[in-house]
């Protein structure tokens, strides 16, 4: 590998990695943010505590309870809530502020049931998750063919088995475009790119500039001082 190569992997690695921290300071001022919602996507928090008041009021049928839950919890996205493009909130969070997305109504409603001593497991695609419980029927993106993840409870945690799932690419790319860019605040898209082409550009054009001063021979000390 040639010195020019290896100067330019080392540069690309360095830009890479910029570009990295750049994006998650963008876009997760607070980094714990991030942490914790990983954190609870890997095992997601069920609280029955959290709703167990509520949940007295409400009828042993499933099926209104998730109506409820989907009244309850308005629906927006955690650019709306928590100002980041992603969160994996608690329930405890979700019934504080009255609104989340999907995950959110599915850990409220997923604790309710829990709450209330019903069956349930949660399902996940690509692009959605859900709470089914049985006698659901679901439909549109909450189809059984669509979930890659089905996740249920037991005394030891949570049972996880993946399916080969049913993917539409465009209703894919229509739903992750509309819950990550079109949502998110210009000005905070406006950051993030302003930042990363400056990574990109900004050393190349340095060293553009720098060239001249480079090539410029040097005169010896010698060689100056005889002349004098």
């Amino acid at each position: 590998m040639t010195t020019r190569t290896t100067n330019w992997w080392a540069r690309t690695r360095w830009r890479t990695t910029i570009g990295l921290v750049w994006t998650i300071v963008a876009l997760y001022p607070n980094p714990m943010v991030l942490v914790e919602s990983i954190r609870n996507a890997w095992s997601p928090v069920i609280d029955p505590t959290a709703v167990e008041e509520w949940a007295k009021t409400l009828p042993r049928n499933p099926r209104a309870i998730e109506d409820a839950v989907l009244t309850r919890v308005a629906y927006a996205v955690p650019w709306e809530t928590d100002g980041v493009p992603w969160t994996f909130p608690t329930p405890a969070a979700v019934m504080a502020r009255g609104s989340g997305d999907c995950q959110a109504r599915a850990v409220v409603l997923a604790s309710t049931f829990e709450a209330l001593g019903m069956p349930y497991r949660l399902e996940a695609s690509f692009d959605h998750i859900w709470v089914d419980y049985p006698g659901r029927k679901g439909a549109g993106i909450e189809r059984p063919e669509k979930a890659f993840v089905r996740r249920a409870p037991t005394d030891r945690g949570w049972a996880s088995r993946l399916n080969l799932p049913e993917v539409d690419w465009a209703e894919s790319w229509r739903i992750e475009r509309e819950y990550f860019w079109d949502a998110a605040p210009t000005w905070r898209l406006a950051l993030l790119s302003i930042g990363l082409l400056a990574i990109s550009v900004g050393p190349r054009l340095m060293r553009r500039r720098l060239s001249p001063l480079r090539d410029t021979p040097r005169v010896p000390v010698n060689a100056t001082a005889q002349s004098v």
